[in-house]
């Protein structure tokens, strides 16, 4: 009789002990199970439609986002004119188009506007965000092409054409160069002229931040008729080494830094730059650059707000200049200080207030002020200069054994030796 109360017992328990487990079990495959955040939004776009002379109505268009958990979805817009560094919210809505009219006023024609949108899904007391955010640059009351060609598929044409391309990728011109140079050099509809470092503005032109390519001087000009001194050569046939670099000779075209369809990237910078380091090799280096451009009004022109990643963007090609305080020495691309015997470069990556100093130039990072850093862009243009500099520098020879001497205005942003005295003042 006792065997038999021990079997039965011992019965009870493996049977309380298997549903246990197989409760637990049903338990954890619930708990398990994760909800699945909404799609990107993709395939915003941009109509532009005037209010006044001087104001216009942005309405924004984008594909719905269909729902991951069974929920409502429903989208966030958030909206910066000052560059990108902070955003608002402008509007939760439950669909597409949304229209800016700035609470009735509308927005102000030649100045930039940065929209972010993403997708939120609620489901029950809980919400759930897409992973990103899709950023839209608008430049009222102009359009903004790169970011309209993915649902306004008539842009394709000033770029593509199916029968008679000129060079591969079916482009219209014989180089990508002269693809951009179609919009981008003299009076188009383009709201930047990059040849002359000109920028549309109400009634006329300011100063591009990026320089000038390619300026000849025009008597009175926002440039005060000064011709560029000094620029990177984007002709996509002149050889050149990079100053700082491997060494190793490379032609330049518009496309080697940008693309012609947006990237995530600031000014649809390449995600991702292919550089030589040596003759028949070549190294890839991936680019997250954020950054915008701020307007203080109609005719002011744009100040660059550079937030991150500029330095990596530079020393794809420049590697031996981004360097530490005392940096000389060598190492492996991208990192900095390579290829470079026994020199000794500014430090890049530091504060001017860090050595009490201030400066007037563009500085790197989100406080915008002189606890930003210094880098490349502070005191160099991206594309070129028309400051008069007979600067002598000493660079890598082509042979990458020795060093030589040269002369040049190196894209200054100041005459002479002006971005030192800005900081370093006597």
């Amino acid at each position: 009789m006792a065997q038999g109360r021990r079997y039965i017992q011992q019965n009870i328990c493996i049977f309380v002990i298997g549903l246990f487990v197989a409760s637990f079990g049903v338990l954890w495959q619930v708990s398990s199970v994760q909800a699945v955040v909404p799609r990107d939004i993709a395939g915003v776009t941009v109509a532009i439609s005037a209010q006044s002379s001087t104001t216009s109505n942005i309405i924004l268009v984008w594909d719905l986002v269909p729902p991951a958990n069974g929920g409502t979805v429903s989208y966030d817009l958030e909206k910066s004119t000052d560059g990108g560094v902070v955003f608002s919210l402008a509007a939760n809505v439950s669909s597409s188009p949304w229209t800016d009219t700035n609470s009735g006023a509308g927005v102000s024609n030649y100045t930039n506007v940065i929209y972010r949108l993403r997708a939120k899904e609620t489901v029950g007391a809980t919400t759930y965000y897409s992973a990103n955010f899709k950023t839209v640059n608008v430049f009222p009351p102009d359009l903004n092409a790169h970011d309209n060609y993915q649902r306004n598929t008539d842009l394709c044409h000033y770029c593509h054409t199916a029968h008679t391309a000129q060079a591969p990728f079916l482009l219209s011109q014989a180089t990508a160069t002269a693809v951009c140079m179609t919009c981008h050099e003299g009076l188009t509809n383009s709201k930047y002229d990059v040849v002359n470092g000109y920028t549309k503005v109400s009634g006329g032109n300011a100063r591009s931040a990026g320089g000038a390519f390619a300026h000849n001087g025009v008597q009175g000009d926002v440039w005060n008729g000064a011709a560029t001194t000094s620029a990177h050569k984007v002709d996509e046939v002149t050889k050149g080494a990079a100053p700082g670099g491997a060494n190793v000779e490379q032609t330049l075209g518009c496309t080697t830094c940008h693309s012609g369809h947006d990237t995530g990237n600031y000014r649809m910078l390449n995600k991702s730059i292919t550089v030589p380091t040596g003759v028949n090799t070549v190294i890839t280096i991936n680019l997250a650059v954020q950054a915008g451009a701020a307007t203080a009004g109609a005719t002011s022109g744009e100040s660059s707000v550079y937030l991150s990643g500029t330095t990596v963007l530079c020393q794809s090609c420049h590697a031996d200049y981004a360097a530490g305080t005392g940096s000389g020495g060598s190492g492996t691309p991208p990192s900095p200080q390579y290829g470079t015997p026994g020199t000794y470069r500014h430090a890049i990556g530091v504060s001017p207030s860090s050595k009490s100093l201030a400066t007037t130039l563009p500085l790197e990072g989100t406080a915008r002020n002189n606890t930003d850093k210094i880098v490349c862009l502070t005191c160099h243009y991206a594309h070129g200069t028309v400051a008069a500099d007979s600067t002598v520098s000493t660079v890598v020879s082509g042979d990458g054994s020795t060093l030589k001497t040269q002369i040049s205005s190196t894209l200054k942003r100041l005459d002479g030796m002006g971005v030192c005295e800005d900081c370093h003042k006597k």
